[in-house]
């Protein structure tokens, strides 16, 4: 080919080729700009009318079309990253821009780098998206969002004031229960046990009398005189249950001991235990902890169908531990979890009042152990094994 004929021919084709990207770029639905390196617009498509309210051409006369059309709190950021497209091949950022009808519209834009067949660079090609629709979905999301954290931690604050409310309460009628206890037993202990001592000893000496005068009622009298000694030793148990006197005349360890060997002369079953290096409690919690060792004791005996149980009280690292531990078919993890056990309810609450923890767990080989950890205050402590 001459090269008088190739010019001409290299010419048209580089027209047809040009005709051809502009056609495409003019039927992008995207704003598409080719904005040269001096930071004028030599390309703006025609959907920069759609999307901005400017036509194409007006757009592109325009040197400060930008600055113009960008909210003025994002242009510092456009700004920044039209900088950055300096350095970076693909370089993209949301913004907003005020629409020429006034309304306020979200764009997305690429900046990419242009550079011709040998490395020069011609400045940048922006891709422009509407994603107001976008965007307020998102900020819609975000907003639901934050109404539903506030939500639930107005929910959360209340159910937390209403459990706070619970424990206060709880612990309330904890202290009012041991309290009627205590006031019944000593009315029990003072006035019916007196009373029935002294109707004990008044029939003791009508029997004597009855005995000598070879009265033929002698025998009613001692009928009678049994019956009020079994009466007056049932008067004594059940005072004892209301409030074991021990536990304030000699403390929490003895009042233990004493407890497991009633137990255990009671149920038949053997009770092995080991209480060392216990401190002198705060009556509260010796009584609480006092009432969850018979409640263990008396599961144990109802439920596990056990023969033999441990019990092991001690102290270590500041606080207060008691495992409880039968060698009965062993607790379900539902049982161990169930809100219908009210004496595992009653036990976790005791606990939590103080301010510890309480574990069921289904031994390896059989049974169950109770282990219960509570905070305490006090260095001495005794040992009763």
């Amino acid at each position: 080919m001459k090269p008088r004929f190739a010019i001409p021919r290299l010419r048209s084709r580089q027209r047809t080729l040009l005709h051809m990207y502009r056609t495409v770029a003019d039927f992008t639905y995207d704003l598409e700009i080719w904005m040269e390196p001096t930071g004028s617009l030599r390309y703006v498509s025609p959907s920069c009318l759609r999307m901005t309210g400017y036509a194409a051409e007006d757009a592109r006369r325009d040197k400060d079309f930008f600055a113009r059309i960008i909210m003025p709190e994002d242009y510092p950021e456009w700004q920044q990253t039209m900088d950055c497209g300096h350095r970076k091949d693909i370089a993209a950022m949301d913004f907003r821009i005020r629409h020429l009808d006034g309304s306020q519209i979200w764009l997305s834009q690429e900046t990419t780098r242009v550079f011709d067949p040998r490395g020069r660079f011609h400045g940048w090609r922006l891709s422009l998206r509407d994603v107001t629709e976008r965007v307020q979905t998102r900020m819609w999301l975000d907003q639901a969002r934050q109404n539903l954290e506030e939500r639930v931690r107005e929910r959360t604050a209340e159910l937390e004031l209403s459990r706070e409310r619970y424990r206060a309460l709880s612990g309330y009628l904890q202290d009012r229960i041991e309290k009627e206890r205590a006031h019944i037993s000593r009315e029990i202990h003072d006035v019916l046990g007196q009373d029935m001592t002294a109707m004990n000893m008044g029939l003791h000496r009508l029997e004597r009398s009855f005995q000598e005068a070879g009265d033929s009622r002698l025998a009613q009298v001692v009928e009678l005189r049994t019956l009020v000694a079994g009466t007056l030793e049932t008067v004594r148990r059940i005072s004892r249950e209301l409030r074991p006197p021990m536990l304030d005349e000699l403390g929490f360890v003895e009042a233990v001991a004493w407890q497991i060997r009633t137990f255990a002369q009671a149920s038949g079953l053997r009770v092995d235990h080991q209480i060392m290096g216990i401190p002198d409690l705060p009556a509260d919690l010796a009584t609480s902890m006092y009432r969850v060792l018979q409640e263990c004791l008396t599961n144990a005996a109802r439920h596990s169908g056990c023969s033999r149980l441990h019990v092991a009280v001690h102290a270590a690292a500041g606080a207060l531990v008691m495992r409880v531990a039968d060698n009965g078919r062993g607790i379900t993890p539902s049982q161990a979890e169930s809100s219908g056990s009210l004496g595992l309810l009653g036990m976790r609450e005791r606990v939590r009042l103080a301010g510890g923890k309480l574990k069921v767990n289904r031994l390896p080989k059989g049974g169950t152990e109770i282990a219960v950890r509570v905070p305490l205050t006090g260095e001495n402590g005794s040992c009763v094994s």
